[in-house]
């Protein structure tokens, strides 16, 4: 159980700072033109998917928690999927911020928007490569991993202790006679 809840945070981590690194300003420009410009763009503008892989992989770190078996298996495997994605997208999103701040640039040429990116991405990179790496963990080792424990399993039906009374009652109800002989 040590081993599950190291990589559940691990994940939960890693999905943290997808997530926080979207929301920051990934790249200004200040554009002297007929009126001077400020402009900025967050990761999350920059790639409205970042925000949506975090939350994917927060999801699955619960369910990775939750699963055991074979099914723990499968949620690594789409745990694995998710955070490469993630990653290739900050790393795409990383070349696109200059894209991004030229179209919120109001009436200034194109090639002439003077960029300044900072290192957020870096973050979003690493939150998807530590996922990447405990959701690996996850489909490699995790089926052998224990559950979380009987007392969460979804509750069973028992048998009822037989009443006599209680039986004499449903008898009568089913239209048999209690009091006949059935021999």
């Amino acid at each position: 159980m040590k081993r599950l809840l190291t990589v559940v945070v691990c994940v939960v981590v890693g999905g943290s700072l997808v997530l926080l690194a979207a929301g920051q300003r990934w790249g200004s420009a200040t554009i002297n033109g007929a009126a001077r410009q400020h402009v900025s763009v967050t990761g999350s503008r920059v790639s409205a998917g970042l925000p949506a892989l975090a939350l994917a992989l927060l999801a699955l770190a619960v369910a990775a928690l939750a699963a055991r078996g074979l099914l723990r298996r499968a949620v690594g495997a789409v745990g694995f999927a998710v955070a490469v994605t993630e990653i290739s997208v900050a790393v795409q999103a990383h070349s696109d911020v200059g894209d991004a701040l030229r179209a919120r640039a109001f009436g200034v040429a194109a090639r002439s928007v003077p960029i300044h990116a900072n290192a957020w991405w870096v973050f979003a990179v690493a939150g998807g490569v530590l996922a990447a790496v405990a959701f690996g963990a996850v489909f490699i080792a995790g089926g052998r991993w224990p559950g979380m424990g009987a007392r969460y399993d979804a509750p069973r039906a028992t048998a009822r202790p037989a009443d006599p009374a209680a039986a004499a009652w449903e008898a009568l109800d089913r239209g048999d006679d209690p009091t006949s002989d059935p021999a």
